[in-house]
This record gives C-alpha cells, sequence and structure tokens, in this order.
C-alpha cells in the first residue's frame, strides 16, 4: 500500500466533486439548514396554546384572585386566550360558556378551556385562612390528544397561581382540576404511534421512487417504457399505486405490531387511518419522481432524501407539537404535507373521527397527490 497511490485516488474523487456545484453546495449548505432547525426546533417552547377562560368568579373586580391569574398568565406567551367569557355572559345573554368551551375543543378549534366557579376567591379565602378548607378548584377542560400541550397548559396554569399567591405557600389553596376531552386513557405511545406511520410511509414511497426512478433513467429502462403505447399518465400512476401500497402494507404491520406490542389504542377507524396513508403515499411518490427529473445520477437524487425528510421531522408536529415550533418557522408547517398525514390520522386514532371530520386534511392530502401526479406525468412528456 503506497501513499502516492492512495493520494491520487482521493485527489480523483475531490476532482470530480470540484465539477459537481449541487453536490458541493449540498455538503457546504446542508449541514447549516439542518442545526438551524434542529436547534431553533428543539430551543422553542410551547407557545400561543389556544384557549377561552371562563371567569364565573364573584369576588370584587380589586380582590379577585382568579383575574390576577388571569393577568398574570397574559404576561406570558404560553396560553393565547381567544376569548373569555364571565358572569355578565351567563346573566344577560343566556350562555353556557362551559358547553360552549367543551364543544369548542370537541371540534378542535382550541386547545383548553381555564373556568373559575361563582365562589372561587372566596374559596381561596377559606383555604388560606387560620381555619382551612378545601382548597379552590380551577376547572381545566382539555383536548388530551397531546401530552406536551397538557403538561405546558398544566404548568402555566400552576405558575401563574404561584406567582400570583408568592412562593410562601407551602400548601397552595388553590388546585387544577383537569378534564380530559380526548385521550383520557392515552399515553405517550398513543400520540407517537401516528406520526410514526405517517414518517415511516413517507420515507419509503419516497426513497423507492426517486431512486428507482433515478436508476431505470439511468438503464435506459423508463426510456424503453416509453417507447410503447403505455402513456405517461399510466406509467406515473402505476408507480403510485405501487409506492403507495408497499407504504399501505408498511403502516398496516406498524398499527397491528403496536396494538400487539404495546396496546396502542384506535379509538377511531383503523382503515381511515390508512387511507390517509395511502393517499399522502402516492403524493410523496409523485414528489419523487418530480425531483428525479432533474438529477443526473442516484448520489444526487439520495441529496434530496435529507431536504425533504429533515424539515418534514421537526415542523410536522411528528415528535412535538407545531405550537412548540418557533414562530418565524411555525408558517413553514403549513406547507408540509406530514403535518396534515399526522394531524388527520391522530384525529382518527385519538379522537375517533371519521372520514367527515377530517375532510380538510384529507382533502389537502389529495390535492398534494394530484398535484404531484400531474407535474409527474407532465414532466414524462417533456421527457418523450
Amino acid at each position: 500500500m503506497k501513499l502516492e497511490r492512495i493520494l491520487a485516488v482521493a485527489k480523483k474523487n475531490l476532482r470530480s466533486l470540484k465539477h459537481d456545484k449541487r453536490t458541493v453546495g449540498f455538503l457546504v449548505l446542508m449541514p447549516l439548514l439542518m442545526i438551524t432547525i434542529f436547534g431553533y426546533t428543539f430551543g422553542g417552547n410551547v407557545k400561543n396554546v389556544n384557549v377561552y377562560v371562563v371567569n364565573l368568579d364573584q369576588g370584587l373586580a380589586n380582590q379577585s384572585v382568579a383575574s390576577a391569574i388571569i393577568a398574570n398568565i397574559q404576561t406570558r406567551d404560553t396560553l393565547h386566550i381567544v376569548k373569555t367569557y364571565n358572569l355578565r355572559d351567563v346573566v344577560i345573554h343566556g350562555l353556557d360558556p362551559v358547553s360552549i368551551s367543551r364543544e369548542e375543543i370537541q371540534d378542535a378549534h382550541i386547545w383548553a378551556a381555564i373556568i373559575f366557579n361563582q365562589s372561587f376567591s372566596t374559596d381561596v379565602a377559606k383555604a388560606a385562612s387560620v381555619t382551612g378548607g378545601p382548597p379552590a378548584k380551577i376547572d381545566l377542560i382539555i383536548d388530551g390528544t397531546n401530552p406536551n400541550i397538557v403538561s405546558a397548559v398544566n404548568n402555566e396554569l400552576q405558575t401563574a397561581v404561584r406567582s400570583v399567591l408568592g412562593s410562601g405557600n407551602f400548601a397552595s389553596p388553590i388546585t387544577v382540576v383537569p378534564d380530559l376531552v380526548y385521550g383520557k386513557d392515552a399515553r405517550f405511545i398513543d400520540f407517537f404511534a401516528p406520526g410514526v406511520m405517517g414518517l415511516a410511509a413517507m420515507m419509503v414511497t419516497f426513497m423507492l421512487s426517486i431512486i428507482s426512478f433515478v436508476h431505470e433513467r439511468s438503464t435506459s429502462t423508463l426510456d424503453r417504457l416509453l417507447s410503447t403505447p403505455v402513456t405517461e399518465g399510466e406509467i406515473v400512476s402505476g408507480y403510485a399505486l405501487a409506492f403507495g401500497f408497499v407504504g399501505l402494507i408498511q403502516s398496516t404491520v406498524i398499527i397491528v405490531a403496536a396494538v400487539l406490542l404495546f396496546q396502542i389504542q384506535i379509538v377511531g377507524n383503523p382503515l381511515t387511518a390508512l387511507l390517509i396513508i395511502f393517499v399522502f403515499g402516492m403524493g410523496m411518490q409523485g414528489l419523487g419522481f418530480l425531483l428525479s427529473s432533474v438529477a443526473k445520477n442516484e448520489f444526487q437524487a439520495i441529496q434530496f432524501l435529507p431536504i425533504i425528510l429533515f424539515p418534514s421531522i421537526l415542523l410536522s408536529g411528528v415528535f412535538w407539537p407545531i405550537e412548540a415550533v418557533p414562530t418565524l418557522l411555525r408558517p413553514v408547517s403549513s406547507f408540509i404535507p406530514l403535518t396534515y398525514a399526522v394531524d388527520g390520522m391522530r384525529s382518527v386514532m385519538i379522537r375517533g373521527w371519521g372520514i367527515d371530520r377530517i375532510w380538510f386534511q384529507l382533502g389537502v392530502l389529495i390535492i398534494f397527490a394530484c398535484v404531484m401526479l400531474l407535474l409527474s406525468t407532465y414532466g414524462l412528456k417533456k421527457r418523450r
């Protein structure tokens, strides 16, 4: 083994990179992109969680403990109070703010409702007195599909209570009583499983399509196929059907294994969740086909994998909620198809929703699949 030969081989490989500007750019910019997104995402806290507040406390305005807690919450950005109901809404307008809030949570329009009853300030005073008494209650109606959100809301309430009462209270005269609308018996793995299913389908269909298309083009298999009477649309549809079916099988294996090994709960119809996976997989196959048209070889094709996969994994809510994504990056989540696939599957598996209630997520995925497949077909026609 001679050093000069080793150096010659190394020089040859580096020289080949010199003429591939796309690869050089990838090697320099991709690590920067990854560490930037990774750092901002992992460094972010849950913020702007939409909640309602129902303040029925009859304490005087300047002595109301409920008003003080609400004001303290508003000094931070963890919770975003969308609407506040008070006793006036009940007495004058005849509203039932607790029922209204619960319906909004059931429809996934807000995450939680914080409720102070009419005697809240009086109950706090009694509990804090020398004679003592049962602690005053803050009722927290909350969507339990995301354990991170539940924990963040509960911690924020506890922080506000401690700030208002002062740190010298060893036994707090206030207790938070959570009431989970969904996911009463859900564990973290129940929240995690739908994200893993979507991620697995994405990786399989995208990787298989982009690499196989480039391989078939480099071996002229695709050109021979285009020389037959088979139309471009038929070729794209055939590939989409095949890889979508592969993603479907993989997701079925994940569901069965998760149920048998970890007893994850599936409240809704599993077939609805698999339908979401299938449509999503077809869209990712179309994207893979589209991107493969600008890759000259398998090496360049692989460069697209982290560009697509890494932001999707970090910004789509697979591992932590969208509310934990920094405000600057949060709009990007709306343009990532995996966001809608994961949200739809969680709504089916944990909330128990049917197609009639996930029509928006499913509709976005159908549009994404149709656009990608049409663009892929157009790309094939240009090639012919």
